[in-house]
């Protein structure tokens, strides 16, 4: 019996065997693959994929690995960093790989996916299948095709941010859909994203509900406010933000709409603000309710001022308005 290495070789330190016994499955996963491509250093979530662990058992085998002198540490200063196994490689751009990824941090986070060559793009386009697959649907939801750095990122995603790809195509509809086209665009949303913790299917699918949600939401309060196409500002987007946590629909923001035009005569967001706050204060959730709410305040502000001028006056106001005119005069004087 004779072993296949066919056109691939796996080199390790014979002091491996005598640690065998004390390393579980993880254990020797980590090391395999680090062994085999050193540049999953600096591809940390790909190396816990790959080797089906979790953060803490990477770290766990690594420290056992260079315990018994397996692996041997980087620089002191970066207690974390990512160990180089020591299989002697005669390939230059190998050792060079292999120096780098001593260098790096273990399991850092990374403003950008790491890149791909053009080489192993084809090689890993060439043996996975489920990975063309993905390219092609990809390349069909964005409407064009991929040029090797797109393609890059979408390999990313899936080996360093441990996305599956139903999760990625869902991103790329919902990217479509809110017109963030470019492929840059979406790794750092996909980063983002990944920071949060959104890598499944399932936590995908509820992200995207609450996102397109939202937008739907804010397309509504521009067109019912008149505020075009321009940004809103971070204190607008936090009032829209408390309204969707208020449980608030349009029509309810539409009523506190209509009392803020009669009371200033302007689409007033922040006033609009102040309005939906007190009903949200107040505890009052449906349309009903509000109606009943402002019908007797509307009552009580009538006969308080009947008791004052001995008169039914039949001029409506609330307190918002009240309010209003109290500022309006206010800054009448100082002018």
């Amino acid at each position: 019996m004779k072993l296949n290495f066919q056109q691939d070789v796996l080199v390790l330190p014979e002091d491996v065997l005598s640690h065998c016994a004390e390393a579980d499955g993880k254990r020797l996963r980590v090391l395999l693959w680090l062994s085999s491509d050193l540049s999953l250093a600096q591809k940390p979530r790909q190396l816990c994929r790959l080797a089906g662990c979790s953060e803490k058992d990477a770290k766990d085998a690594l420290g056992f690995w260079q315990e018994k002198g397996i692996l041997i540490s980087a620089a002191s200063k970066a207690v974390s960093a990512m160990a180089t196994v020591t299989a002697e490689k005669t390939d230059v751009t190998q050792t060079s790989e292999a120096k780098k990824a001593a260098e790096a941090p273990l399991l850092r986070r990374a403003d950008e996916l790491p890149n791909y060559t053009s080489v192993e793009l084809a090689a890993l386009m060439e043996k996975r299948h489920e990975m063309r697959v993905l390219v092609d649907e990809a390349q069909r939801i964005l409407g064009k095709m991929f040029n090797p750095s797109e393609v890059n990122i979408l390999v990313g995603m899936v080996d360093y941010l441990g996305m599956s790809e139903d999760c990625i195509l869902l991103l790329l509809a919902h990217c479509q859909k809110i017109e963030k086209k470019s492929m840059r665009a979406i790794e750092k949303y996909a980063l983002h994203l990944a920071d949060k913790g959104v890598v499944s299917f399932e936590a995908m699918e509820e992200e995207i509900r609450t996102v397109e949600a939202m937008y739907t939401f804010e397309g509504q309060i521009r067109s019912l406010f008149g505020l075009g196409k321009r940004a809103l500002t971070t204190k607008e987007k936090k009032m829209l933000g408390a309204w969707v946590s208020f449980g608030y629909d349009i029509d309810i923001v539409r009523i506190a709409y209509e009392v803020t035009a009669n009371a200033t005569g302007e689409a007033s967001l922040p006033y609009a603000n102040s309005i939906l706050e007190r009903w949200n204060a107040e505890g009052l959730r449906e349309i009903k309710e509000i109606e009943s709410y402002n019908e007797q305040a509307r009552a009580k502000k009538e006969a308080k001022k009947g008791a004052k001028t001995g008169l039914g006056s039949s001029f409506e106001t609330d307190d918002f308005f009240e309010a209003a005119l109290r500022r309006s005069f206010s800054d009448t004087k100082e002018s």
